[in-house]
């Protein structure tokens, strides 16, 4: 299912519950196993990072 477009809360959370639940392809799954290997941390915490970095980013919001 693509992303719903949109800035406020309700959407980016949506958009983060979409990713996680969705399996993720083949450039995510990499960025996902880069991520973990960068920053020691297991698969679940790395999936759950880049969930909330692909939202924010969708959303048009920067990291604070």
């Amino acid at each position: 299912m693509p992303l719903i477009k949109g800035s406020g809360k309700e959407i980016i959370g949506k958009n983060i519950a979409e990713l996680q639940r969705s399996s993720p392809g083949l450039a995510r799954k990499k960025g996902i196993y880069t991520y973990m290997k960068n920053h020691g941390v297991d698969y679940e915490t790395a999936k759950t990072k880049m969930s909330i970095a692909i939202a924010m980013a969708k959303a048009g919001k920067s990291k604070k």
